[in-house]
């Protein structure tokens, strides 16, 4: 049918979510490396169908709540939402304890404009 599979927007959000990450340098391969935060929650409202060939832009926003990460992505193709995504994340040690974030995260978070709630 030409048309995206719906289970691809989370991949797309997450390849968005990790270019946030790398371009605060966050990624690295010590285990405190965003990898190492679980995903605990995911939301996505479907609102346009998007195609194969479509050129899909990603806004982002992000901010910290108590031990959580919490993310929205708005999916645009030629500038219309086609879906918005949702997804929360924590930090787990070895024994699946949650953790707090260090201050690096906290220091860059405490910059991050954050406009409203889009889901």
């Amino acid at each position: 049918m030409g048309i995206v599979h719906h289970s691809n927007y989370l991949r797309f959000c997450e390849e968005a979510r990790v270019a946030w990450f790398r371009s605060r340098n966050l990624i690295n391969n010590s285990t405190d490396s965003v990898f190492g935060f679980t995903v605990y929650e995911t939301q996505v409202r479907h609102l346009a169908p998007s195609r194969y060939g479509d050129g899909l832009d990603i806004q982002l926003q992000v901010k910290i709540v108590k031990a959580k990460l919490i993310f929205q992505y708005r999916l645009l193709v030629n500038e219309k939402t086609v879906a918005l995504v949702k997804s929360v994340h924590c930090r787990l040690d070895r024994d699946f304890k949650v953790q707090r974030f260090d201050s690096k995260l906290i220091a860059i978070m405490e910059k991050e404009l954050w406009t409203g709630t889009w889901l």
